[in-house]
C-alpha cells in the first residue's frame, strides 16, 4: 500500500509539472504575437469619448477667457471690431458686461426694461400665434358650415326627391281606390238591376202562365158555342191579341169558320198578329233569347269588368 501511495503522487507532481510548462509556454507565444487588436465597439466608445472629453476643454476654456475678461484680468472684448460683436455668443456677453458694468440701481432699472421688453415680445408673439390660430380656427369653421350646408342640401333634395315619390304613390293610391270604389258601385248597382230585372221576368212569367190558366178556361167555353155566335162576340172585345190567344186554342176549322163571319177589319188585324205570333223563350241552356233591358246590364257589366 506505501508503494502505491508514493506511484500516484508521483504521477500527480508529474501531471502539474506538464501543465505548468504549457501555461509557460502559451504565455511566452501570447507574448511573441504581441498585443490583441480591440474591438470596433470599443474603439467607437473610446472615439466618443476622446470627443466628449475635447468639446468640455473648449467650452471650459471660452467660459475661462469670458470670466477672466468679464473681471477685467484680460481684456480682450474691446480688441474685437464691432462687426464680429453681433453674432452669438458674443451680442450675449456684451449685452451681460455692459449691464453689470452699470451703477446698481440703473442696472436694477435696465433689467426691469428688459423684462418688460421681453414680456412685451412674449404677448405680440403671443398675440400673432393666437391671431394665426384664430383665423386657422374661422378657416375650419367656414369650411364645415360649408361642408354642413351641402350635405343639409343634398339631405334635403333627397327628402324632397322622397316626398314627391310617396305623393305620387299616394295619387296612384287614392286614384286606385277611387276606381274600385267606382267600379263597386257600379256593380252593385247593375246587381240592383240584375235583381230587378230578374224580378221582373220572374214577375211575367208568372203573369203568362195565370193568363194561359185562364184561356185554357176560355178557349174550352168558345169551343162549344158556335162559329157565328163566337164571331159576334169577337166582334165585341177590343183586345185583338186575346182574341188570337182564344183561337189559338180552338180546332183549326172552327177557328177558320168564326173568322170568316167575324168583320173582315177584325179578322185582317187577327190574321197580321198570326204572322209574328209572340212566343216564350224555349227552356233549355240553349235558348237565344235574352231580353233587351237584361241585355244592356250584361254589357254594361262587362264593360266595368274590363
Amino acid at each position: 500500500m506505501p508503494d502505491n501511495n508514493g506511484v500516484n503522487n508521483t504521477e500527480e507532481l508529474l501531471e502539474e509539472y506538464e501543465n505548468t510548462e504549457a501555461q509557460v509556454e502559451s504565455e511566452d507565444e501570447e507574448e511573441q504575437e504581441g498585443p490583441k487588436e480591440p474591438s470596433k465597439i470599443f474603439k467607437f466608445i473610446s472615439t466618443l469619448f476622446y470627443i466628449f472629453l475635447l468639446c468640455s476643454l473648449g467650452v471650459t476654456l471660452v467660459i475661462t477667457i469670458f470670466t477672466l475678461d468679464f473681471l477685467d484680468i484680460i481684456n480682450f472684448r474691446n480688441a474685437i471690431p464691432e462687426k464680429y460683436r453681433k453674432g452669438w455668443p458674443l451680442e450675449a456677453y456684451y449685452e451681460f458686461v455692459k449691464l453689470h458694468q452699470l451703477p446698481e440701481e440703473e442696472r436694477y432699472q435696465q433689467m426691469i426694461y428688459n423684462e418688460q421688453n421681453r414680456y412685451n415680445k412674449l404677448m405680440t408673439d403671443g398675440n400673432k400665434n393666437l391671431e394665426a390660430r384664430a383665423k386657422a380656427l374661422e378657416e375650419s369653421y367656414r369650411a364645415l358650415i360649408r361642408t354642413q350646408k351641402e350635405q343639409n342640401r343634398l339631405d334635403q333634395e333627397s327628402l324632397r326627391r322622397k316626398q314627391e315619390e310617396l305623393a305620387l304613390q299616394q295619387k296612384k293610391l287614392d286614384d286606385g281606390l277611387a276606381d274600385l270604389e267606382k267600379r263597386k258601385k257600379t256593380i252593385d248597382d247593375l246587381s240592383n238591376k240584375l235583381a230587378s230585372e230578374a224580378a221582373n221576368i220572374e214577375s211575367s212569367l208568372i203573369r203568362f202562365m195565370e193568363k194561359e190558366n185562364r184561356l185554357d178556361q176560355v178557349c174550352a167555353i168558345a169551343a162549344q158555342m158556335e162559329p157565328k155566335a163566337l164571331a159576334r162576340v169577337f166582334d165585341e172585345v177590343t183586345d185583338d191579341q186575346l182574341i188570337y190567344d182564344i183561337m189559338g186554342g180552338l180546332q183549326p176549322n172552327h177557328s177558320a169558320k168564326t173568322l170568316s163571319y167575324m168583320d173582315p177589319e177584325k179578322a185582317g188585324k187577327i190574321m197580321k198578329i198570326s204572322n209574328n205570333p209572340l212566343t216564350l223563350p224555349q227552356p233549355g241552356p240553349s235558348r237565344s233569347y235574352i231580353p233587351s233591358s237584361l241585355s244592356n246590364l250584361i254589357e254594361e257589366a262587362n264593360a266595368n269588368r274590363r
